[in-house]
């Protein structure tokens, strides 16, 4: 793969990490304003950044990589100097946002009363809240920054949100600078 052939990967690392760090931001600035602290908007930002991170994810770190992915992902891989323990690699954020659809095909299966979909201040109000049988839609931990949801076969997962993020900020500042600094083409931005 040539350099003109990989600013086309590179453009598109660098424009999910933009969008991934605007919808960071506003989640943040929903979850420390009372008045939007428990509303949809928090859940929007929230996936908008994981479904960001997750097309990041997908670039580096494809499924079943053969041929022209194989070769893509050991160029990134390099290139925007992610190691095997990148916080964008693991799957659980990628797979939450993805597919969503089979968590709610789980809790209409399963006929689930108590679906809980909530920003918490923190873990103590989570533990005392959480019981075996509630089913986790999505929660917030604000203090901790946690993201608590359920995987596919109805277990909880959590993912510290600030490491995420500070791995594709810095991903999308290397394919930012390599677009550049090494990229043959040349870009005319609208302002």
């Amino acid at each position: 793969m040539n350099d003109t052939q990989l600013t086309w990967y590179m453009q598109e690392v660098s424009m999910h990490s933009l969008g991934a760090e605007v919808h960071y931001h506003e989640m943040i600035n929903c979850i420390e304003n009372e008045q939007t602290r428990q509303t949809r908007f928090v859940w929007f930002h929230l996936t908008s950044f994981l479904a960001h991170a997750g097309m990041i994810s997908k670039y580096i770190s494809p499924i079943r990589p053969n041929g022209i992915k194989r070769e893509r992902m050991a160029l990134l891989k390099e290139k925007l100097s992610v190691s095997g323990a990148s916080e964008v690699l693991t799957r659980n954020a990628r797979d939450n946002a993805e597919h969503f659809d089979e968590r709610i095909d789980n809790w209409v299966r399963d006929d689930a009363g108590s679906i809980m979909e909530i920003v918490l201040d923190s873990r103590s109000g989570y533990n005392y809240l959480i019981r075996d049988e509630t089913r986790i839609k999505r929660v917030l931990l604000q203090e901790e920054l946690i993201f608590i949801s359920e995987n596919r076969d109805g277990t909880k997962f959590e993912l510290e949100l600030k490491p995420l993020y500070d791995e594709v900020k810095r991903i999308g500042q290397n394919a930012t600078e390599w677009l550049e600094n090494s990229s043959p083409v040349h870009f005319i931005y609208p302002q």
